[in-house]
């Protein structure tokens, strides 16, 4: 393929709808489909060599022709451009909630840990005393520090 010529087949997923170009099927077309209208459908080829035709098969059975096809090679190379874009797993808006997500759980995460650090490395910020002195120390009273802190067992 030269710079300047086009694929013969491009397939592009714009939102909830699937836009296909097939250069070399006869007639050369530009196909549009709603994927938000059409929850399930088998894409398929049917045909004969010389007579291939690219089509949707709905869930009742019916067969929809998209493109016809001469050369085998060429309706292949259509049906699996668009497979590749079918297959594809959400767009560009999934992918930035994932990624969003992802920061999300890991600042909860950063603060879970900050907190539980916090509270076992400063003792006294807990608002609690684990000595059996500080029980009878009233708040809001100046004490020696000796009489409020008590050394590690």
């Amino acid at each position: 393929m030269f710079l300047g010529e086009k694929k013969p087949v491009e397939v592009r997923r714009i939102g909830q709808t699937l836009v296909a170009t097939f250069r070399n099927s006869n007639p050369p077309l530009i196909w549009k489909f709603d994927l938000a209208r059409h929850h399930s459908f088998t894409l398929a080829l049917q045909g004969d060599e010389g007579d291939l035709e690219l089509g949707i098969t709905s869930p009742k059975g019916e067969f929809y022709s998209i493109a016809r096809f001469a050369v085998r090679e060429d309706a292949d190379l259509a049906f699996t451009a668009v497979q590749k874009v079918l297959m594809k797993k959400g767009g560009r808006f999934k992918k930035l909630l994932a990624w969003l997500g992802g920061i999300l759980v890991l600042l909860g995460a950063s603060i879970l840990i900050a907190g539980y650090f916090a509270s076992h490395t400063f003792p006294l910020m807990r608002g609690s005393q684990s000595s059996s002195a500080s029980q009878t120390i009233p708040r809001g009273v100046p004490v020696p520090a000796d009489q409020a802190v008590t050394p590690p067992n």
